[in-house]
């Protein structure tokens, strides 16, 4: 991992993000990006232009202060960390930089859990997850950095899936980690026998990390299977892959990834179908 690119609006849910990302990066000694965006003043009316100008003047320098301030506390003095501040919608922002400075991953907080987090699944962290070309990891606001031993891999056995988790294999041998990929069926589906030498085929054919395992979860809900599992295996992070869809299926039909992340407390990894694959 070459670079890491962190958003932050100095929420506790960022500052949460950072003391993760100061953890992770003890073994990954990564460059990190620190981005903050900042609204700019919209004047209704009549206004000299002068002061217009004094308005954003005002909200840059305290913007720029503030970002100043988190460097230090969080980074100290003499840390070599970049600092970028930009006037526009965090979101945008956001994706833009990530492609301008081919960053690694993007790491920011997440939104909540539960049922207001439903509400607000436009939030910016969701829409970044989305919309963005690189790999993005979430972290919920009380998630704490634990070993990488275990990432859970929910996967759909697609060769296009499988072949994306590859992104991962830098990051998983920096911490050793065991790569588990989980499929879940549904109770009317094969055997989970017949379904685990499926699974056992697709990853050895498309896969090819040693340190890895397959496994088939039976329940009704993917979502609630998977929570499931990273449960019961104590697992320190969820990867989940991302298909961009239009518009009348994100309305209608809300993909895979938008309940996982509205329901997890573990970091989450998203990898996208179209990531421009600036690896680890």
């Amino acid at each position: 991992m070459n670079t890491i690119l962190c958003p932050v609006d100095f929420s506790n849910n960022s500052k949460n993000a950072i003391r993760y990302v100061l953890a992770m990066n003890k073994v990954l000694k990564a460059k990190i990006i620190l981005l903050h965006t900042f609204e700019t003043p919209f004047i209704y009316g009549d206004i000299a232009p002068f002061t217009a100008q004094l308005d954003y003047k005002y909200i840059h320098d305290a913007a720029a202060n503030k970002l100043r301030s988190f460097k230090k506390k969080y980074f100290g003095d003499d840390a070599e960390v970049e600092m970028i501040l930009q006037p526009g919608l965090p979101s945008a922002r956001t994706i833009e930089i990530a492609m301008e400075k081919k960053v690694s991953i993007i790491v920011m907080g997440a939104t909540g859990t539960g049922a207001a987090a439903r509400l607000f699944i436009g939030s910016n962290a969701l829409r970044v997850a989305k919309q963005a070309h690189c790999a993005v990891m979430l972290i919920p606001e009380k998630a704490r950095f634990a070993k990488l031993d275990k990432i859970v891999c929910a996967t759909d056995l697609s060769e296009e899936n499988l072949t994306h988790t590859r992104e991962l294999f830098p990051l998983a041998k920096k911490f050793n980690s065991e790569l588990m990929y989980l499929y879940v069926h549904s109770i009317a589906d094969e055997k989970d026998e017949e379904m685990l030498k499926v699974v056992s085929k697709k990853i050895k054919e498309f896969v090819p990390y040693p340190k890895k395992s397959g496994y088939v979860c039976t329940d009704v809900s993917i979502a609630s299977g998977v929570e499931y599992f990273l449960r019961k295996h104590l697992a320190a992070c969820l990867v989940i892959y991302h298909r961009h869809r239009n518009v009348i299926q994100a309305i209608y039909d809300p993909s895979l990834s938008s309940q996982i992340l509205l329901h997890t407390k573990l970091p989450i990894i998203v990898l996208h179908a179209d990531d421009y694959m600036a690896g680890f």
